[in-house]
C-alpha cells in the first residue's frame, strides 16, 4: 500500500483550505489515513468524491461520534484526543450549519490555546529574567536550552491561539 505525506499550514490558519486539499487528493485516489508530524498521512486508494471537515472535542465519546455517523459523516482520525477529521458524501449535511455554532467552536479552541501560551510565556519571561543572573557556563547553557524549548513551545501554541481568535473575530464582525 503506498502512502504520502501532505504538509499542514496549520489548522488555525488555513482550515478550509486543508480540507479542500484532502478533498482534492481524493478525487486523485490519495485519501486520508492519519495526522501525520506537521501534516497529514495519505494512502493510496480508487478516486473519490468526498468531502472533509474538522471538529474539536477533548474526550468525544461514543455519542459524539455516533452523532456525526447518523448525519452522514464517517470518522477518518483523530489527534491529541482533541482534534477529529470526518468524511462525507458531497451535499452531506455540514457539521456546522450556523454561524453561532462555528463562532462557539473556534472561541473554545482559542480559549484553550490561549491558557497554553499564557502558561508558555510567564515562563518564557520568567526564564528570560534568570538568564539575566551570572550562572556558571554549564548552568546558563542548560537556561538557555530549555529557554529554546520554551520558546518553541510558544510559537506551536501562540501562532494558533491567534489564528483562532482572528477567525472568531472575522465571523463575529461578519454576522
Amino acid at each position: 500500500m503506498k502512502r504520502k505525506y501532505m504538509s499542514s499550514w496549520g489548522l488555525a490558519f488555513a482550515e478550509e483550505r486543508e480540507m479542500r486539499k484532502l478533498e482534492q487528493m481524493a478525487a486523485q485516489g490519495w485519501h486520508l489515513e492519519k495526522f501525520a508530524p506537521l501534516g497529514y498521512s495519505l494512502v493510496e486508494g480508487e478516486p473519490a468524491d468526498v468531502q472533509y471537515s474538522l471538529d474539536y472535542r477533548t474526550r468525544p465519546d461514543e455519542e459524539y461520534f455516533e452523532m456525526f455517523a447518523s448525519s452522514g459523516w464517517e470518522h477518518v482520525t483523530s489527534t491529541g484526543d482533541e482534534i477529529h477529521i470526518f468524511k462525507g458524501r458531497p451535499g452531506a449535511r455540514p457539521i456546522y450549519s450556523d454561524r453561532e455554532t462555528m463562532i462557539a467552536k473556534y472561541a473554545t479552541e482559542e480559549r484553550q490555546m490561549g491558557r497554553a501560551a499564557l502558561t508558555f510565556l510567564v515562563v518564557w519571561l520568567g526564564l528570560l529574567l534568570l538568564m539575566q543572573v551570572d550562572w556558571s557556563s554549564v548552568m546558563a547553557t542548560a537556561l538557555f536550552v530549555v529557554h529554546l524549548l520554551i520558546t518553541i513551545g510558544l510559537i506551536f501554541t501562540g501562532l494558533p491561539y491567534l489564528g483562532f481568535l482572528v477567525k472568531r473575530k472575522r465571523m463575529e464582525h461578519d454576522s
